[in-house]
């Protein structure tokens, strides 16, 4: 079994990137060096044990995008540039953010507010919420699905934003019914509503969307794909914030090696 002090450099290096390329390689640094270099990462991390559970987070995003990344990158136009997506924020932000959400979900529903905090107070942000009703069950009345399609369907009215945040923040469980009551209260035209619920293209829309989750890997509500990032789960606004600044510096990075 290798020294608990080896394991650590292993975590030390990934969370920090400080330690030189050397210590990677054994044959680079005699045993005294190594020992000594063991010494100092061992009693750092005991110093400041919070780094080994950044450097877990990182091991497991890395995890996470190289098992979704390819998926990922064969939608990514759709699910990024689709000019019928319903778009909150800033349609011209320098950062999208495609959420996978159901709303019936209890984790969308409570971080919604960790979500929007971010988009309004960055204001470059491209928000596009993808529908993904996954909680419905055989033999009950499909309400997910029915949410999904009544929210494009408002969007048609010119009100997907309305319809989402009051969707998302209403008290109680969703049921069909409430769906139509918090159409009416927005002042959808709901006889429209469900008439356009019906429509071949929204229905497709969902069909899509579910499927293409489904493919990249995402298993459970919600998941975020962030530039080169993913986050799955319902992981709080520091999160999404290291995920949309890690996309700004990417996208800057590519931005000046082109202009060299």
């Amino acid at each position: 079994m290798k020294p608990i002090a080896t394991i650590l450099i292993a975590f030390f290096t990934l969370a920090t990137g400080l330690l030189p390329a050397a210590t990677a390689q054994d044959t680079q640094i005699d045993a005294a060096e190594r020992e000594k270099i063991e010494q100092v990462v061992q009693e750092y991390l005991i110093e400041n044990p919070e780094i080994i559970a950044i450097a877990i987070r990182e091991l497991q995003r890395r995890q996470t995008l190289a098992s979704m990344g390819p998926a990922i990158e064969m939608y990514r136009d759709y699910l990024e540039k689709d000019p019928n997506a319903a778009v909150i924020g800033n349609p011209d932000g320098d950062v999208t953010i495609v959420e996978f959400f159901d709303y019936r979900c209890g984790f969308c529903r409570r971080h919604f507010p960790e979500v929007m905090k971010l988009v309004r107070e960055d204001g470059n942000i491209r928000f596009i919420p993808r529908q993904f009703p996954i909680l419905d069950r055989p033999g009950e009345t499909p309400v997910s699905y029915l949410a999904s399609r009544a929210a494009l369907a408002a969007q048609k009215q010119g009100m997907f934003e309305q319809f989402h945040v009051a969707a998302m923040t209403v008290d109680g469980s969703l049921t069909e019914e409430r769906i139509y009551d918090i159409s009416r209260r927005i002042g959808l035209n709901v006889a429209q509503l469900k008439a356009d619920m019906n429509d071949r293209l929204i229905i497709k829309s969902v069909q899509n969307t579910l499927a293409i989750g489904k493919d990249i890997g995402f298993e459970g509500t919600p998941g975020y794909i962030i530039g080169d990032d993913v986050v799955t789960g319902a992981e709080g606004y520091g999160r999404l914030l290291q995920a949309v600044n890690r996309a700004r510096s990417l996208r800057a990075t590519a931005s000046n090696a082109s202009a060299d």
